[in-house]
């Protein structure tokens, strides 16, 4: 039905709702008024390479849309949604001499039995700013071949995405957008824009209607508990055969609905799990209807998303709030991983034109999905062999996009070193900002995941450190002996290259340099981001001063203050996320060499930072 990973996912959190549903027995009914009617979205979430490598994944979403076909053919209740237009794009590849079968589909889509998603995948969005565009890259070719032109972009499992994607949607007119993030690594989000769907406006003044639900786009089946006999099917533990599906609807629906916390009068959630096939949804109408019968409670509508968006614009579109500011990446500093492939697609991406081959485009838009990277970061369960496979099959994806775009010297191409002052005196400006240029710049590695970044109170490593000035700007160079560190900390770690400013936590704010929301103050989540994604750079603003800072192999950026002394804060920049061990199928580790978990990465990258003071 799901397959393996998923179905260990769904147990975690299947179990976490179910505790949660259990506290709430003989508990009042939440003061907010439940929505009139539930929109539930059936789908599967595109994993490129969580749950398979990517030549499999693909062979399978086939498989995933061929089956939804023939169960929306013979049942004209059946709903399916496909979350990332890849998946259509694939399908529509393998069968491109079969027009008897895309004529099939094109009449379930019409009929919006079957839906499409306006984006291709879930990306690392703010890794990867130019690549925005490539995103909707499928969108005339389904209006062409489908006769519709997806209008809900969906981007699920990615706990942040940056203002910018406001924008990028806008120019190709799409303004709905459907969020499930998976926060199991991230921060609570804020509950002003997890309560009820809203306008996000950009600085630019574009708007996309978005709904997000915190608990994700699995929240149909983990907490809604739906349908009653696919859920016992996946936990015949917890839901024994003797349990009556009313008792599981009250258990799920019920629950959710009395807990229920916004204001809209409709509400949506998704039914969706990781590269899943489509037949759990075959019973979610039946499920439906059964809980439809009741007298005097919200209707649950079995429907793609853009009904849901459309309906809701019309009834309360007047009514909904409208939020702006910058909400940033997260998932995307994994990126550090692999800093020099980084730095070479975001250059071959750039470099890609319109006329570009198609495949080539849709292959750089691929780079920039959430799953996709080297090293063992999603080896979990998978058997060795096929957690290698993946590796191979990406480090041949990126050869393919850096080559398209920069030709065969781009595959070894690293950044040009940025020209330093010349020596001299330490300017009093920077004593003023940073210190001493001999205290000021540490690199520190330590053993973490991604959040924080690495404690001040990490050991200082041995690399060597060159630091120039003049009155407006500060170079710092420095090289990072992956392999070294690895065999001083372990198999895995993060490296930072930290810097010290002369002023005290509370007087020092950062932002991406592109984000003008950022920049003026305005978050989405109305407090800053504790760490920023920003390929290009961020600003960092002091007590009297103002400085920029950035550096070709550095996307992620954090504020730490230093427990030591109050009046110091450390701007750390990540370099490397290093992994070179992971647990695979029968709960083993799987250690590969440095070369074999990175192909083709440098394994003594060089890192060039540069500090430029800009007018308050």
């Amino acid at each position: 039905m799901v397959g393996a990973q998923a179905v260990k996912r769904w147990c975690i959190q299947a179990m976490a709702a179910l505790v949660a549903a259990m506290m709430m027995l003989g508990r009042p009914a939440a003061a907010q008024r439940a929505p009139d009617t539930v929109f539930v979205v059936p789908g599967s979430h595109l994993d490129i390479g969580f749950t398979a490598p990517i030549a499999d994944v693909r062979r399978q979403r086939i498989a995933i849309l061929d089956r939804a076909i023939d169960l929306a053919t013979h049942d004209p209740h059946f709903i399916w949604f496909e979350e990332g237009g890849w998946s259509v794009e694939a399908w529509l590849d393998q069968y491109h001499d079969d027009p008897m079968r895309i004529a099939r589909l094109r009449a379930l889509v019409t009929k919006h039995q079957i839906g499409v998603g306006a984006t291709l995948l879930s990306p690392h969005a703010a890794a990867f700013p130019d690549a925005l565009h490539l995103l909707t890259l499928h969108l005339d070719r389904m209006q062409r071949e489908l006769g519709v032109r997806p209008t809900v972009a969906v981007v699920n499992d990615v706990p942040a995405i940056p203002e910018a994607m406001v924008d990028a949607l806008a120019a190709q007119g799409i303004r709905y957008l459907l969020m499930g993030p998976n926060l199991t690594f991230s921060p609570p989000l804020s509950e002003a824009v997890t309560r009820d769907p809203f306008y996000w406006e950009s600085s630019r003044g574009n708007r996309v209607l978005i709904a997000i639900d915190a608990r994700g786009y699995g929240a149909g089946l983990t907490n809604w508990l739906l349908p009653p006999d696919c859920i016992r099917a996946l936990d015949p533990q917890e839901f024994p055969a003797s349990m009556s599906d009313d008792s599981i609807l009250n258990l799920g629906v019920g629950r959710q609905l009395a807990a229920w916390a916004g204001h809209s009068p409709l509400g949506i959630i998704q039914h969706s799990s990781d590269n899943g096939s489509p037949d759990c949804a075959t019973h979610l109408d039946a499920a439906a209807a059964r809980w439809n019968q009741r007298r005097g409670v919200p209707r649950l509508v079995v429907a793609t998303p853009d009904e849901f968006f459309r309906h809701l614009e019309t009834r309360a579109g007047s009514r909904l709030a409208v939020r702006r500011g910058e909400w940033g990446g997260d998932w995307d500093l994994l990126r550090a991983s692999e800093p020099v492939w980084s730095w070479r697609l975001r250059r071959a991406i750039a470099a890609l034109k319109p006329t570009s081959p198609r495949s080539l485009l849709l292959a750089a838009a691929v780079v920039t999905d959430h799953n996709v990277g080297l090293g063992p970061r999603w080896m979990d369960g998978l058997p060795a062999a096929v957690a290698e496979a993946h590796i191979a099959q990406v480090a041949e994806l990126y050869r393919t996009v850096v080559r398209g775009g920069l030709g065969d010297a781009g595959l070894t191409m690293v950044p040009p070193p940025i020209a330093a002052p010349a020596a001299g005196p330490w300017p009093e400006a920077w004593q003023r900002i940073i210190g001493d240029a001999r205290d000021a710049v540490h690199v520190r590695a330590g053993v973490t995941f991604i959040y924080p970044l690495v404690p001040i109170d990490a050991p200082t490593m041995p690399a060597p450190i060159t630091v120039r000035a003049d009155q407006q700007r500060v170079v710092i160079h420095t090289v990072i002996d992956r392999v070294a560190f690895e065999r001083a900390i372990g198999p895995r770690y993060q490296a930072v290259i930290d810097i010290t400013l002369r002023a005290p936590p509370a007087s020092v704010r950062l932002a991406p340099r592109n984000s003008a929301a950022a920049r003026s103050g305005q978050w989405l989540m109305g407090a800053p981001n504790p760490r920023v994604v920003a390929p290009d750079g961020v600003v960092v603003a002091g007590p009297g001063w103002s400085i920029e800072a950035s550096g070709p192999l550095i996307l992620g950026w954090t504020l730490a203050p230093d427990p030591r002394d109050r009046t110091v804060t450390h701007l750390q920049a990540l370099a490397v996320v290093h992994a070179v061990e992971g647990t695979v199928a029968g709960g083993q580790h799987l250690r590969g060499p440095f070369a074999q978990m990175y192909p083709g990465e440098p394994a003594i990258p060089a890192f060039d930072l540069e500090l430029r003071r800009v007018a308050k």
